[in-house]
C-alpha cells in the first residue's frame, strides 16, 4: 500500500525531503515581500517555507520554494526562470495539519502572474487555476492556521 511519502516521491521525483516547518506569520519585511503591483491577491498572505515543483513545457521540472500563500494564490521563489502569464501544473509538499512531519502531496495548476528578479532569485506570484476540493480545503486550513 503506498504511503504519503511514496506519493510525494512520485510527484517530486526524488527521495524523502521533508519541508521546513511553516514560518510564523509576520509583517512583510523581506525583499520578496508582496508589495501589490502585478499580484492582485486581496486575501491576507501567510508565510510558508515548503517545497514545490512546476512542470514547464517540454517536460522540464523546476524546483521552487513556497514563500507565501493565500486562498487565491501562492508566492514562489526559484533560481530558475519560469514563464509569466502561463498555466502550469504544480505539486507541493505540504506538512500535515495534525503531524507537520507527515508530507501531504498537493497538486493542481496555477497561472503565473508576475516575476520579480531579486539578486540571484526570482519571486513568482501565481493564482490557483485548478486544485481538488479536498486539497483546496487543506490549503485554506493552513492559511487560517498561519494567520493566527
Amino acid at each position: 500500500m503506498p504511503t504519503d511519502q511514496d506519493e510525494a516521491d512520485a510527484l517530486f521525483g526524488g527521495g524523502p525531503a521533508a519541508p521546513a516547518p511553516p514560518a510564523a506569520p509576520s509583517a512583510p519585511s523581506s525583499p520578496f515581500a508582496p508589495r501589490g503591483g502585478a499580484d492582485h491577491r486581496k486575501e491576507t498572505r501567510v508565510r510558508a517555507n515548503w517545497q514545490a515543483r512546476v512542470l514547464l513545457p517540454g517536460d522540464r521540472i523546476v524546483a521552487l520554494n513556497v514563500y507565501d500563500l493565500s486562498e487565491s494564490g501562492i508566492g514562489l521563489v526559484t533560481e530558475t526562470g519560469i514563464p509569466a502569464h502561463t498555466v502550469l501544473p504544480i505539486a507541493l509538499a505540504m506538512p500535515g495539519l495534525d503531524d507537520p512531519k507527515k508530507i501531504v502531496s498537493i497538486s493542481g495548476s496555477i497561472r503565473t502572474t508576475h516575476m520579480t528578479v531579486r539578486g540571484l532569485v526570482i519571486h513568482c506570484g501565481a493564482a490557483w487555476v485548478q486544485i481538488a476540493s479536498d486539497q483546496r480545503d487543506l490549503v485554506d486550513q493552513w492559511v487560517r492556521r498561519l494567520r493566527k
